[in-house]
């Protein structure tokens, strides 16, 4: 990816608010730079501490990550062209995990994906935030209030997600990975 691939592309940027390793719940959303448009979903610290006690989610958060992103874009495949994904984990972990999950789905491997760090370094901008960090805040403070106060300022869109859900996609990769 160079400048000029950025011209004219839709440019999505996937964000983290509270890494999975604090104590407090988390959020991850991602936005559209041009529209706006942004969904996000929410891990409370209880189902964190429930997925450390039963996978050890503690040594592979990178794949954490790459499950909760892919349950946010894998029905806006058609959205966006270019994938930036903040490096709140390790990136090179996150894309290989992406890409097993996507493994089949040929729209998901005509996207660029990288990192906001390779962004700063094509734009020269090293001071360049995620325009997804804000946004992934809100989902991390509102995603666990109660409606009435959830309907105050910006509205979510939000991806309802569960243990059974990570558990699955997390044995996924897992067989995967061992048959490699």
């Amino acid at each position: 990816m160079n400048l000029e691939d950025l011209n004219g592309k839709r440019v999505m940027h996937i964000d983290m608010s509270n890494r999975f390793k604090q104590n407090r719940n988390t959020g991850v959303a991602y936005k559209m730079i041009k529209t706006n448009e942004h969904k996000g979903l929410g891990i409370s610290n209880k189902l964190k501490r429930e997925l450390d006690r039963n996978l050890n989610t503690g040594e592979d958060y990178s794949r954490l990550y790459a499950i909760c992103i892919y349950f946010l874009i894998k029905n806006d495949l058609d959205k966006f062209d270019i994938l930036i994904v903040c490096n709140d984990e390790p990136f090179l972990y996150v894309k290989e995990y992406l890409n097993i999950l996507f493994s089949g789905e040929e729209r998901y491997f005509r996207k660029e994906v990288s990192s906001l760090a390779k962004l700063r370094e094509i734009t020269g901008d090293k001071n360049i935030r995620s325009h997804a960090d804000n946004i992934a805040g809100i989902y991390r403070r509102k995603i666990f209030q109660k409606v009435q106060r959830r309907q105050k300022g910006v509205s979510l869109n939000t991806i309802e997600i569960n243990y059974r859900m990570i558990v699955e996609k997390w044995k996924e990769i897992d067989k995967i990975l061992k048959k490699a």
